[in-house]
């Protein structure tokens, strides 16, 4: 049941790794002695804050065997791309699950328990969709433990409950997250000259909806000889390619951010007039989620600095 197929998102954007199946819906705990390992799952009620809601869920094994075990436990959130880790989480991407994103967690510690221990693990949850004025829940999420001797042990579902505004979580309405992005890019402001021999040009992204999203690049295409993408700002690292991940992290439904590129000059001065087309993509797993409207997911410009 557990097997680890990566650790790194640049994988899961890239498509390295492959979709994983999961058994069971909601499998009925095997039958084990009174002496056996025992796991509980706390809910997880997501609470609304400035940038969406935010929660957690804890997850309990006691060891009540009489020998030492160790344990790990698998999560397929039910949510939609709202894992968001945390000092706690120490987990690894394992896939995806009708759609879901599934992990491959430690507890914290040593995760060997002696007999009698228990031992606890708590895994966060970031949903950036705008707060409601009423309760939601999300069904999907599983969690399964694995035990060294046992196998393993029972899967567990749970849900995801948004309280609303004011704090109420009872009679809660389903949770539909958008299934195409609804993004967009647009040049804000004239090129001009950067470090290193770059140009720098700016630009806007948009993100109006809350569909699922691991990441949202841009590509430049048509880039004139000698031409790459040296560096963002906010900085983020080295690129040195065509494409670069828009810096800051995930985007909060409505939220603008302004990016901007280094691009390097071309070796041919009158090549800073090429046209060179930017294109805004979301990413989620092995998928390029769609958009309601890709004509506003491009935009073109040269790296000619403005006459004045």
């Amino acid at each position: 049941m557990f097997h680890s197929t990566g650790t790194l998102l640049t994988a899961a954007l890239l498509g390295l790794t492959a979709t994983v199946g999961w058994a069971g819906p909601a499998a009925a705990a095997p039958i084990r002695s009174a002496g056996a390992p025992t796991v509980s799952v706390s809910r997880l009620v997501l609470e609304p804050t400035e940038r969406g809601y935010r929660g957690s869920l804890r997850v309990t094994v006691t060891n009540k065997s009489d020998s030492m075990d160790h344990f790990t436990f698998r999560i397929r959130e039910a949510v939609a791309g709202s894992f968001s880790g945390g000092p706690e989480s120490l987990c690894d991407p394992d896939g995806v699950s009708e759609g879901l994103l599934v992990r491959s967690c430690a507890f914290p510690g040593n995760a060997e328990l002696a007999p009698g221990e228990r031992r606890q693990a708590t895994v966060e949850f970031q949903v950036l969709t705008n707060p409601r004025t009423y309760p939601m829940i999300a069904d999907g999420g599983l969690v399964t433990v694995q035990s060294t001797n046992v196998g393993p042990l029972e899967t567990i579902p749970f849900s995801a409950r948004f309280r609303s505004l004011d704090g109420t979580p009872t009679s809660p309405q389903a949770y539909v997250q958008d299934t195409r992005t609804n993004a967009s890019v647009e040049l804000v402001g004239p090129v001009t000259d950067g470090p290193e021999n770059t140009r720098r040009v700016p630009f806007r992204v948009r993100y109006s909806g809350d569909a699922r999203q691991l990441g949202n690049s841009l590509t430049a295409t048509q880039l004139p000889a000698g031409s790459t993408i040296l560096f963002t700002e906010p900085f983020d690292g080295p690129v040195y390619g065509s494409q670069a991940f828009v810096p800051g992290g995930l985007l909060m439904q409505g939220e603008e951010r302004d990016v901007a590129l280094y691009i390097t000059r071309p070796t041919n001065p009158a090549d800073e007039s090429t046209p060179i087309t930017l294109e805004l993509a979301t990413h989620y797993w092995m998928e390029t989620v769609p958009d309601v409207d890709p004509s506003d997911n491009t935009v073109t410009f040269t790296l000619a600095l403005p006459t004045s």
